[in-house]
């Protein structure tokens, strides 16, 4: 395989997530008239399930072949910050269904409910931004910093 293709395919996810985070984000933030929340609810569950499928993708892509078997190859002593991300990946994809379930079975008129959920699910995406850069900060510390070795 060629050994670019993985980091080229990584960041096209990246993008893509960048993308589709977005467009989540204009949904919650979508002003409607009425009481009647179904189209909302219709384009964040669309909308929502994109994002899900992004992101497993993404992780399984870093997971598998990306930068984490990388940065354990080049810098083992570096293991368990890469294992705590690995079981950040696992808490958000648990975190992201649980609140996918809940927006699947809101009811189109439950303002509060729906407003809890558009909540939690922008308090994920924050901490999503802060685990790309903590996984961004680990990649320059595992590659770009020299070891002390010869030079």
């Amino acid at each position: 395989m060629d050994h670019l293709a993985i980091p080229q395919q990584v960041l096209v996810e990246h993008q893509t997530l960048a993308y589709v985070t977005s467009a989540l984000r204009a949904t919650i933030g979508w002003k409607f008239q009425g009481a009647d929340l179904s189209r909302k609810l219709s384009s964040l569950r669309f909308v929502g399930q994109s994002f899900q499928r992004h992101l497993k993708h993404l992780m399984e892509l870093e997971e598998e072949d990306g930068y984490m078997s990388v940065v354990l190859a080049e810098r083992p002593e570096l293991t368990d910050e890469v294992e705590a991300l690995r079981q950040e990946h696992d808490r958000f994809r648990k975190a992201l269904s649980r609140i996918l379930r809940r927006l699947r079975r809101v009811e189109p008129t439950d303002h509060a409910a729906f407003a809890k959920i558009s909540d939690d699910l922008l308090a994920l995406l924050e901490k999503l931004d802060e685990h790309s850069r903590r996984e961004t900060d680990l990649l320059q510390h595992a590659l770009l910093e020299d070891n002390g070795g010869e030079g």
